[in-house]
């Protein structure tokens, strides 16, 4: 019985700290690359919402002056950049 304990109690234990991912990006850093790359010759980006999931700040952004929208993904660990999703008018 106390081995069963003890193997659940070490089971939890390794679930909990493999969930417990350290934010090392934050959502400004996080705003501003995402700023930065997609600025462009022609107007200037703005950040519509910002949101942390499962470890990634999810960006809503759009650039009125081209008429581009779009949400990319920017990892808070690494600061990776992916695009979700684009579109011009």
């Amino acid at each position: 019985m106390k081995k069963l304990v003890s193997a659940i109690f070490v089971s939890l234990i390794v679930i909990a700290s493999g969930c417990n991912h350290e934010v090392t990006v934050s959502e400004e850093q996080a705003k501003s690359s995402v700023i930065e790359l997609r600025n462009g010759n022609i107007g200037k980006v703005e950040i519509l919402s910002t949101e942390l999931k499962r470890g990634n700040y999810l960006i809503e952004w759009k650039n009125e002056e081209n008429c581009e929208h779009g949400v990319d993904s920017v990892n808070a660990e690494t600061g990776e950049i992916e695009m979700i999703t684009a579109a011009i008018c």
